[in-house]
Order: structure tokens, then sequence, then C-alpha cells
């Protein structure tokens, strides 16, 4: 799994990211996608019912390509032809693989790159469907598609002529619609880091409108669930997502969707509303787990209610704990950490003679005084203080100051007491010179060396804190965890009379060791531990 608090993965993510934003926006790679490629209608499956049932059956995963256990644990359930999955009591239900494998965003971690993609993506799906049935593969970018202005993305999913893991792709552009059976049509929508429908995005779904009869039932496949955003962050957003699909609803294709899907928060929450309405969040396929609990989500502001989470609230509050192991999962955060209370220590220190680290209340005054005195140890406590209120996962204003602030004065006053106490023990007890270079390096060490698991240890209280207490920091809390079990996808079916059923598939453990073996006379890879859960259904809906 990706370690996201690894200070080479976090330097490069914010350049990408910083990237993105400035450029992405001001330079709509979907302008130039739809000029460059030939046209595009919709793809038609609505004649391809399975001849022994009737039925036609494919998938939905998103936010894939992070670790190998969890991506290829869903790929290889995926890509078996029969599933028959556990439901409750002793019932079990029969599902098959689908015609068609649609993604439903990110899917790549942590930035997207022509490697990245081969290694973390295409390689785990080439050996689950190897020796097996191909689907057609479709796919729409998230956030970190777009990372690199979708070129990766674009390469790997929009050249039909190269294909995925051996699969067949159709579409030349990021968005697209398939023509599916029984009237039902999904409408997978672009929307590029938050912003608004392009002009020839727009005039697709026109294009795609005119084929639909007034009887034409609606699948939103979108990027991220704004329906629980907006809920948890009211005012931090314009949430351009849930003006576009009112616009796509009431001015382009005239009806509402019957079924939105979106991946982007890494678990699965099925909300309904009174007119049966199903908005579904199903980002399990193989990224960090993200917690079930906070936000509090079981009714939202816009009438819709929470039917279904997986994993349950219990598990999500009892997983939150290991952050009191956060040194341990993410041992290479102690490097930035040992980092910046060395230096923090060293220009507290840099004033302070023997005599003023009698006693750390004495200490601590002197080196309150030389930060206010000296301009350079004043930036350094206002530049780490900002830092902290910035990372502050809260659209309240006085409430982002206030514990950014707070967390930087933990960290300061800890940088400070490790400083102290590796002056005191290479005097005392190590008797060395007091501002001899032997005795500057020598505590300078001691604090690098302990800096690194305190800094990291009080970031993981800060993290336990702020989403068991203020529910905040849901995305740093359990990315700091990587954690590779609790995945799921969707697979639908489509039914002679016209009703959709949705199953939501999980598994609560991947497996953790693979052999290889051969499949159709293809290498390929199974799963070797007994420790492992076998698939089961969390979740099952029909909509008419």
């Amino acid at each position: 799994m990706v370690g996201w608090y690894d200070p080479r993965v976090l330097a490069h993510s914010g350049y990408q990211v910083a990237i993105a934003n400035v450029f992405g926006r001001h330079s709509d790679t979907r302008l130039i996608e739809a000029l460059a490629s030939q046209p595009q209608g919709e793809f038609d499956y609505s004649k391809d019912f399975a001849a022994a049932t009737g039925d036609f059956w494919f998938d939905y995963v998103s936010d894939i390509g992070d670790g190998w256990n969890s991506t290829f644990a869903i790929a290889d359930a995926i890509a078996r032809p029969m599933l028959e999955v556990a439901a409750i009591g002793s019932e079990r239900v029969a599902t098959q693989a689908g015609k068609v494998l649609v993604f439903g965003g990110d899917e790549v971690y942590p930035y997207p790159s022509r490697n990245e993609y081969e290694v973390r993506t295409e390689t785990p799906y080439a050996h689950a469907f190897a020796g097996r049935a191909h689907p057609d593969v479709f796919a729409i970018p998230g956030n970190h598609d777009w990372y690199d202005s979708l070129v990766a993305f674009s390469r790997t999913f929009c050249r039909p002529e190269r294909g995925f893991a051996g699969c067949r792709t159709r579409q030349a552009r990021s968005y697209f619609a398939l023509r599916l059976p029984a009237n039902w049509w999904l409408l997978a929508i672009d929307l590029q880091l938050g912003a608004d429908l392009d002009e020839p995005q727009v005039q697709y779904f026109q294009q795609v409108a005119r084929q639909m009869d007034p009887a034409a039932k609606l699948i939103f496949c979108v990027p991220e669930p704004r329906w629980i955003l907006e809920d948890a962050y009211p005012t931090h957003s314009s949430y351009e997502e849930l003006t576009s699909t009112r616009f796509l609803e009431e001015k382009v294709f005239k009806r509402h969707a019957r079924v939105f899907l979106t991946g982007d928060l890494h678990f699965y929450k099925r909300h309904e509303n009174e007119a049966g309405v199903q908005k579904i969040t199903s980002g399990g396929g193989g990224a960090f787990l993200h917690p079930t609990h906070a936000p509090d989500t079981r009714k939202l502001r816009n009438g819709f209610v929470q039917r279904a989470a997986y994993p349950d609230e219990k598990t999500s509050r009892a997983l939150s704990w290991k952050n009191f192991l956060f040194p341990f999962v993410n041992p290479k955060s102690g490097w930035l950490y040992a980092f910046l209370y060395a230096m923090s220590a060293w220009l507290a220190s840099a004033s302070l003679e023997l005599s003023d680290i009698v006693d750390l209340p004495h200490a601590l005054s002197a080196a309150l005084n030389a930060s206010i005195r000296d301009p350079l140890n004043g930036m350094w406590l206002v530049t780490i203080v900002g830092g902290f209120i910035f990372f502050t996962d809260t659209h309240v204003r006085s409430w982002r100051i206030l514990g950014g602030a707070f967390h930087a004065v933990l960290h300061l006053a800890a940088a400070f007491a490790v400083g102290w106490l590796a002056l005191r023990f290479t005097t005392e007890v190590l008797d060395l010179y007091y501002g001899s270079i032997v005795q500057l390096l020598t505590s300078g060490l001691i604090v690098f060396v302990l800096g690194g698991p305190v800094g990291a240890f009080i970031l993981g209280v800060y993290l336990f804190v702020s989403i068991r207490v203020f529910q905040r920091h849901g995305n740093e809390a359990f990315s700091s965890l990587r954690i590779e079990d609790y995945k799921q996808w969707l697979r639908l079916k489509i039914s002679t009379d016209g009703a959709l059923t949705i199953h939501a598939i999980g598994i609560d453990r991947v497996p953790r060791r693979w052999k290889s073996v051969e499949r159709g006379g293809a290498p390929s890879t199974e799963a070797d531990d007994g420790d492992a859960s076998a698939p089961r259904l969390i979740d099952k809906v029909v909509v008419r």
C-alpha cells in the first residue's frame, strides 16, 4: 500500500496537486481530447442479454491501483466467470462476470504516470483475466487521474487500439454513455477537479439524449459523492458536481437519474430518498479504507437516508485506535519530524547559555525571548504554526486556527523538551563541554533520533482525537493506517423485466500470500492464504 506519510510521496503529491490546480483549470484537457479524437457516440449493449439466463451483468469498481493484495483480490473476484457469495444466514447468491467493467475514478495511486498505471493497475487485472473471459473496460477519471492533466489516463483507457489488461477499450474521451438492455442508460461524467461541464461534453450528452425515448432510465457515474461532502462541509466548496448533474437532468435529459454511482471515498454507503433514488458510494476497489463513522451521514440534509454502510460504524471506530501505532505503521514519516524537531531545537538552543538550561522553565523563558528578538527564529515558528493551521481539516476558520495552532504548539513543545533533555544529557551524563562541536553534534543527533518517533506519535494522537471527537481528518486518519481489508465492488444485473439489481460484494480480509499458477495456458496468480475471507454480499437493492 502507498505510504502517504513518506516524505517523498508527500512532496511529489503536493507538487502534482499544485500543478494540477494552477494549470489544469486553465488548460482543459477535455477540450483538446474532444478536438483530437474521432466523434464518439453511445456504446450499445442493449441486445447483449446472456443466452443462458436472459440477464445482463456488468461490474462497477472504483479507487483501485494502490496495494497488490487489495487490488488483485477485487480483480480476481471480478474475473471469475461465476461467483457465489454468502448472503444473510445460509442463503447463497449466484452472480456472474459482467460483459462490461466500469472503473469509477482514481484508477491509480498515489499519482498518475505510465509506470504506476502499468504496475499498480494494469498488471493485477492482466493476471486476474488471464485464461478467462475479458469484459469491455470503460473508465472515468478521478482527481488522482487528473494530476498529470489526464495524459497517463488517456493512454491507458482512451486508446482503443491499445486495450487494457487484454480487455477491449472503446472510449476515446474521458466521458461516455452506455446503452444497456431494458432501456437503461449509464452516463459517465467527467468533472475535471471539481470544474464545471465543458461544452464538448455537454454537446455529447445532448446527442445521446436525442437517442433516448421517454421511458429511458438513467444511471449517473460521477467522480465524487458530493451528496456526502456538501453535508460534511456545507460552505467549503461550490459543489459544481451537484450543479452539473442537475443541469444534465433538467436541461439535457429532462428526467431524473434513478441511480448515482461514485467512488472517491473508500468505503461502501448507500443512501435512498422517498422516491427510491439510490446514491451509492462504492470506493472499495483497492485503495486504503476511509472511516464510515465520521462524518455522520445517516441522514443527509437533501432527504436521503443511509440504508447500508461497509464496514459498519462499530468496526470503523475500532480501527481508528490504530492511530496510536502511527510511528510503526508509517516509519518513513519519522524522517520529516526528525528534521523539523532538530531544526526547531537548533534554533531554540542557539541563544542559550549553560546557565539557561539548569531547569526547563528557565530554558523555555530564555528560548521564547530569543524567538522574539531573532527574526529567523521567529519566522521559523510562524512557518511551523502556519503549516499546521493549513493542515487542519475544518471549514470553520476559527476552529482551523485554534486547532492548527494547538497542534503546532504540541510539536514545538515536544521538540523543545527533547532538545533540552539532549543538552542536559550531553553536559551532565556524557560530561561534554557545553558549546563544543562534539557536544552540539551529539545533542543534535539525539534530537534527530528521538524527534522522529515522538513527532509521529503526537500526530497519531492528534488524528485519533480529530476523528473520534470532532469527526474530522477522516482522510488523514485512515490513510495513515494503510488498511488493505474491507474491500468491495458492485455487481449489477439487468433482468428481462427491466429490474436493475445492485449487488454490493465485500471481502473482509484480502489474501496476503499468493502463488503462481497457469490458467488457460497463460501465467496467472491465485490466493494461497487460508486466513483470507471469501467474497460476501454486503447489500442488495432492486430498482424497478
